[in-house]
């Protein structure tokens, strides 16, 4: 192995010393296109050589983009990261338009993967601003039905999915007038396939998918070759042809078995459970879940559960019915009791789903209401006179003008954003009154109806789930930023708040959100 990474290398500083950009070409594709899907730790090496030996600040940005394609793909975002920036300090020194729209075009797409969707903006639009200056019409076509392209990809996260072939579409006209019209289409029809059985709308995704599988196949087998397959293993499901699907799902797999793509590798575990479901194989079914659970870890870096404890022991007891041989009669019983169990649990999750559902329209409605009063949390014009004080010796010492200038200030209070203070507590909120704690609990325990913490976690959620309501980007934050925006310590104590206060996790609630709002949208 050691040989032939030297052979290669020395092969690379031929090419280089002699400039001979037409070879250095034709290799750096192939590295790209051909060898890393066989050999990622080859194809890098090869990039990093490439690197090394190049003469001239183009060719060592250029060098250094096949590493940060090929991290990429292989979902290391900071090193794919740090071999892009690097580039883009050695290109802005240098007139290449060409490669500075190219390398922030990347940094767009890269910073859109990892959800920072500030940069990515910032670097779109420098993308697009560098295209327009490009004189060279056919490379400037190129830029622009790329940067279309990446809003396409954007739209796509985001779920919208017709805007986003509106945007391929955009791209699709820049393509058309270049001679690689053929290998950036296959992308385009990819995307379509993708879009329109997002959209539900099969036909059509069956048609752009073959379309895609007619152009991939005068290119090596790529990643793009992979989505395709993907792509038509998941019509046939949806049209009920199981063998049509089987036959691309092992294509897809075949090709994925060679690269380091950890995101087409989950997508193909989530077509193959889909596969098994339809063809009732429980125990494969299972151990693609185990597989798919692992990769979700890998990716993510979290911890998550993926199969229910009491459904792996049932699992369990079939595996162990079946080593012991157990009579006929008794299998069909035990498969029968199964059977009715899965049923029951699919029946209760179905009606769970249903109170969720019903709950978070609660919320919402809950939300629409307290939008049209003066508060977050309503406060009804209270005669408090008629409170009795019982055996609060605060009370006893509080006029009703006191309690009045008390529960105002309560009220204006609620209209700021004050309550999302980490450093928020009684003692606090009682001198910004300049009253005493005695008189602000009781105030707020009768009024309010609630004890202080309580009354701050309800005004904190409240307005978390206003801003998810009203601003998209805080549907893409995570649960951790979400929860110091508000001011909670920590991620889990905001999620065990969220749901004591809506009796729907945060998670979940977003999800339906998404939902709604998708709805309304198509």
């Amino acid at each position: 192995m050691k040989k032939k990474l030297v052979l290669l290398y020395l092969v690379a500083c031929a090419l280089v010393n002699a400039q001979d950009l037409d070879a250095y070409n034709k290799l750096y594709n192939k590295t790209y296109l051909e060898t890393a899907s066989k050999d990622f730790k080859k194809a890098l090496y090869i990039a990093d050589s490439l690197y090394k030996i190049s003469g001239t600040p183009t060719l060592q940005a250029k060098s250094l983009m096949l590493s940060a394609n090929l991290c990429r793909d292989a979902k290391d975002f900071n090193r794919a990261l740090s071999y892009a920036e690097k580039a883009e300090t050695i290109i802005e020194n240098t007139d290449n338009l060409n490669w500075q729209a190219r390398i922030s075009l990347f940094l767009a797409g890269q910073y859109r993967g990892v959800e920072l969707y500030s940069q990515s903006k910032k670097y779109a639009q420098k993308t697009l601003k560098t295209a327009k200056m490009i004189k060279d019409t056919l490379i400037a076509h190129k830029i622009q039905g790329l940067i279309l392209q990446e809003m396409a990809y954007y739209e796509m996260d985001q779920k919208k999915y017709k805007k986003s072939n509106q945007y391929i579409q955009q791209s699709q006209l820049h393509f058309n007038v270049i001679k690689e019209k053929d290998f950036f289409t296959t992308d385009n029809e990819q995307m379509l396939g993708s879009n329109y059985y997002n959209l539900k709308n099969i036909n059509a995704s069956l048609y752009h998918y073959k379309k895609a599988l007619n152009l991939v196949k005068d290119f090596p087998e790529n990643e793009t070759t992979s989505y395709i397959y993907i792509g038509l293993a998941n019509v046939y499901l949806e049209k009920k042809n199981l063998s049509k699907a089987k036959q691309y799902l092992d294509l897809a797999k075949k090709v994925s078995e060679k690269t380091e793509n950890l995101e087409q590798k989950k997508e193909i575990y989530t077509t193959e459970k889909q596969y098994y479901l339809q063809t009732e194989n429980i125990e494969k079914l299972k151990v693609t879940d185990q597989r798919k659970d692992t990769l979700e870890k890998k990716i993510e870096s979290k911890t998550r559960q993926f199969i229910d404890e009491s459904y792996t022991k049932l699992d369990k007891k079939i595996i162990k019915t079946e080593k012991k041989s157990i009579q006929k009669n008794y299998l069909i019983f035990i498969t029968g009791l199964l059977l009715i169990l899965i049923l029951t649990l699919y029946i209760r999750s179905k009606i769970q789903q249903r109170k969720n559902i019903e709950k978070f329209k609660q919320i919402l409605r809950k939300s629409n209401i307290k939008n049209s009063t003066d508060s977050p949390i309503a406060s009804e014009k209270i005669d408090i006179s008629v409170h009795q004080a019982g055996n609060n010796e605060a009370v006893v010492l509080m006029s009703s003008e006191t309690e009045g200038k008390l529960l105002a200030k309560l009220n204006k209070f609620e209209k700021t954003n004050l309550f999302n203070n980490k450093n928020i507590s009684l003692p606090f909120l009682a001198g910004r009154f300049e009253t005493n704690t005695k008189y602000l609990s009781y105030v707020i325990n009768t009024h309010k109806e609630k004890d202080f913490n309580n009354y701050i976690n309800e005004l904190r959620i409240n307005y978390i789930i206003e801003k998810l309501k009203n601003d998209p980007q805080y549907r893409n934050f995570k649960l951790a930023s979400l929860a110091d925006e508000v001011g909670f310590s920590s991620h889990s104590k905001f999620s065990k708040i969220f749901k004591k206060v809506t009796s729907l996790s945060p998670s979940l609630f977003i999800k339906y959100l998404q939902e709604e709002i998708q709805e309304k949208e198509d």
